[in-house]
C-alpha cells in the first residue's frame, strides 16, 4: 500500500484528533476522546502564551484556556481518570497506561535517570527514605513542605527534598495528586490509583510493544523514529520490537511519497483525506515535537528558539506554527502579555507560497480565537517580519 503525501497528512492530522468537533465549552466527553487520540499530553512550564497543555487541547477541543484547565485538574486531579509521568518528556497520560512504563521506573531505580538525581539518590538514600516516610505519614505535600533551609543543590538549584521526591516520582514511589499555581503535590500512588493500576505489572516487552501500538495510532502514519520518540523509548530495542509487530501482522509497512523510508501503520487504516483544523501550535504539540516529522510532513523546518540568547534567534522566543488546510503555512512569536491584556505578535513568518488571501483571513481569526481563548481582549502586530504589513491592515479593519 502506498500513500500519497497529502494522505500521510491527512492521516497523521486525523489521528491526533485535529478532525474533532470546536466547542466554545468542551464537555467531559470530548475532553476524554482527545485524550484517547493523544494518549500523552506534554507538561512545560513556559507560559509565555499560556501552558503548552492548555494550548494543545485547545487546538482540538476550542473554549478558553480557564476551561481546559478546570477540565484538566477534574479528571487529573479529583478523578484520577489522567496521572503525570514520564510519557513524553513529564506529560499527562491515562491512569490506565501507568503500569506501562513500569519498565521505565524500574530501569530508573536502577540508574537509567537523569546524572544529577542519581548523583544524589546514590549519596543520599537514607534522606530519601527519611522523606518518603514523612510523606507517607502528612498525605498530599509539596516539596517545600519538607525544606529546613540550607544550601540549595548545584542541579538545576533544587533543594534536597526537591530532588528526593524527583527521585521517587521517577521510580514510581510517589505520584502527583494534585497542583496549585502549577506547583506539585505528591502522594503514595496506592492513596490515589485502583488497585488494579498498582499492583499491575506487564513485562516490559509486553509492555513497550503496547506503547508501539498505542504511538502508531496516535500518529497514524509514522517512521520508526517517529513512533520510537513518541514514548521516549530505547531506539535499538523498540526497533526490534517494530519488527516483531510487523511479523505478527499488528502493523504494517507502507510506502509515502517523498518520504525516504517506509512508514509504519496499524493493519486496518482509514485512508481519510478531509481538509482539517486551523490553529496555531505549541511548540510542544505531538503535530511538531518530533522535528525530523515535522520536516517530512509538512516540509516545515523548526527549532526551539526559547533557549537560545536573543541576539541569536532567527524567529523569537515562542514560535507558534499555523495551520491551515493540512499545511503549516507560517510561524508567529507570540506571546500573551496580561499586564496590558494584549496579545502581541511579535513576529509573523511565512512558508514560501503558502500564505495567500484566505490563509491570511483564516489566521486573523485564529488570533482572534486565541486571544479570547487567553482572556485578552486586544491584539496587536509588530513591524517584525513579512507578514506583519497584512496582518496590520486586518487589525486595523476589525
Amino acid at each position: 500500500m502506498d500513500l500519497s503525501a497529502q494522505q500521510a497528512r491527512a492521516i497523521a492530522l486525523t489521528s491526533q484528533g485535529m478532525a474533532s468537533t470546536i466547542s466554545d465549552k468542551p464537555d467531559s466527553d470530548a475532553f476524554k476522546r482527545t485524550l484517547d487520540s493523544l494518549g500523552v499530553v506534554q507538561i512545560d512550564a513556559v507560559n509565555a502564551v499560556a501552558r503548552s497543555h492548555l494550548l494543545v487541547l485547545r487546538s482540538r477541543l476550542g473554549g478558553t484556556h480557564q476551561h481546559l484547565e478546570k477540565l484538566l485538574q477534574q479528571q487529573t486531579y479529583k478523578e484520577h481518570i489522567l496521572a503525570e509521568y514520564w510519557g513524553h518528556e513529564a506529560s499527562f497520560l491515562p491512569t490506565a497506561d501507568w503500569p506501562l512504563y513500569k519498565w521505565r521506573m524500574k530501569r530508573a531505580a536502577d540508574g537509567e535517570i537523569w546524572k544529577g538525581i542519581r548523583n544524589f539518590a546514590t549519596e543520599k538514600p537514607s534522606y530519601i527514605k527519611q522523606i518518603l516516610n514523612e510523606l507517607t505519614k502528612r498525605g498530599p505535600s509539596k516539596a517545600s513542605d519538607f525544606e529546613r533551609g540550607g544550601p540549595k543543590s548545584s542541579w538545576w538549584g533544587w533543594s534536597d527534598s526537591k530532588l528526593a521526591l524527583e527521585w521517587l516520582f521517577w521510580i514510581g514511589e510517589i505520584t502527583v495528586t494534585n497542583r496549585i499555581n502549577f506547583t506539585r503535590y505528591y502522594d503514595l500512588p496506592q492513596n490515589i490509583f485502583p488497585e488494579k493500576i498498582c499492583t499491575s505489572e506487564p513485562e516490559e516487552s509486553t509492555a513497550q510493544k503496547t506503547l508501539i501500538l498505542n504511538a502508531a495510532r496516535y500518529l497514524g502514519v509514522a517512521t520508526a523514529d517517529d513512533i520510537v520518540d513518541y514514548h521516549r523509548l530505547p531506539k535499538k530495542l523498540a526497533k526490534l520490537r517494530l519488527i516483531e509487530l510487523e511479523e505478527d501482522r499488528r502493523l504494517s509497512k507502507v510506502a509515502v511519497e517523498g518520504w525516504a523510508e517506509d512508514a509504519y501503520v496499524l493493519t486496518k487504516l482509514d485512508k481519510t483525506e478531509h481538509t482539517l483544523r486551523t490553529s496555531l501550535l505549541s511548540p510542544f504539540d505531538p503535530i511538531v515535537w518530533f522535528r525530523p516529522r515535522a520536516k517530512r510532513l509538512f516540509n516545515f523546518e523548526y527549532k526551539l528558539e526559547i533557549y537560545r540568547p536573543k541576539s541569536k534567534r532567527l524567529f523569537g522566543y515562542y514560535v507558534m506554527p499555523f495551520l491551515h488546510d493540512n499545511m503549516l503555512r507560517a510561524r508567529l512569536d507570540i506571546k500573551a502579555n496580561r499586564s496590558i491584556n494584549t496579545l502581541e505578535i511579535l513576529g509573523s513568518f511565512s512558508e514560501p507560497k503558502l500564505m495567500n488571501k484566505l490563509a491570511m483571513q483564516a489566521l486573523w481569526r485564529e488570533l482572534k480565537t486565541l486571544a479570547e481563548a487567553c482572556g485578552l481582549t486586544s491584539i496587536s502586530v509588530s513591524h517584525n517580519g513579512d507578514l506583519a504589513p497584512a496582518l496590520q491592515k486586518l487589525a486595523k479593519s476589525k
